[in-house]
């Protein structure tokens, strides 16, 4: 498991059924499991 670099939690996320604010805001303050996706396409 990976902790992931405070920078990248307080980057500004926009998207399909996200809240407005970072990516802190998206994941909470429960333990949360981050999967990363790539569309090739």
């Amino acid at each position: 498991m990976h902790r992931i670099d405070p920078h990248v939690l307080d980057t500004e996320t926009e998207g399909v059924n996200l809240r407005p604010g970072t990516l802190r805001d998206q994941l909470g303050d429960a333990p949360a499991l981050l999967v990363f996706l790539r569309h090739f396409g």
